[in-house]
């Protein structure tokens, strides 16, 4: 009798022993699952990231060449041929100037039309992304575009917008040689020289 109870009571531990081991390595898969989703996440925003540094480097060119411009004329000029703005094929980002004529990159070799104040996206390299015009674009930004007030007592902005993930999001910044009423993504105001990120696409 006390060597059947032993024998229950020694397969009953061995019971509660495997179970546990089951619940913990239930438990262990589970946070290894959620350690690895979270690996994949932030993976991809890294590669969304790093291909912002196209848009971002762009602005801040564009930005130089536009002060030297004023510097010379007293002027700022959206036509992007008239500052030497030149923008290398394989661009993930458009980029807007104001509302007008439109490079458009979906060709081996792109016609630059007379006065082109924007450069869409190359959608001759990567034929995944879709073509994003100033339509695109939220409507009290479209209206910020370009030069506003009467030069010399002027300024301009840019915006570049992109797909980073083939959403329905674009990944939108600006930059703007006087101040804006526009906030960024942390609700900061948009400041003169400094570069803003309107829309962040790399957000859940």
């Amino acid at each position: 009798m006390n060597q059947d109870a032993g024998t229950r009571t020694g397969e009953e531990g061995r019971s509660r022993r495997k179970w546990v081991f089951i619940v913990l390595g239930v438990m262990a898969c589970s946070c290894l699952g959620v350690v690895v989703v979270n690996t994949v996440r932030n993976f991809v925003r890294f590669g969304q990231r790093s291909k912002a540094a196209e848009c971002k480097t762009n602005l801040r060119y564009w930005y130089v060449l536009q002060k030297r411009h004023y510097q010379d004329t007293k002027t700022y000029e959206p036509v992007f041929a008239k500052v030497g703005f030149v923008l290398e094929r394989g661009n993930r980002y458009a980029y807007f100037a104001g509302r007008g004529p439109m490079e458009i990159r979906d060709h081996e070799r792109s016609e630059v039309p007379d006065g082109a104040v924007s450069i869409g996206v190359d959608t001759f390299r990567f034929t995944y992304l879709r073509p994003i015009d100033v339509e695109a674009l939220h409507p009290s930004l479209r209206a910020r575009l370009g030069v506003s007030g009467t030069c010399p007592d002027c300024n301009i902005t840019l915006a570049c917008a992109g797909n980073t993930d083939e959403d329905a999001t674009l990944d939108v910044w600006i930059i703007s040689t006087g101040p804006l009423d526009l906030q960024d993504v942390d609700g900061e105001a948009a400041e003169p020289g400094f570069l803003v990120q309107l829309v962040d696409d790399t957000k859940d």
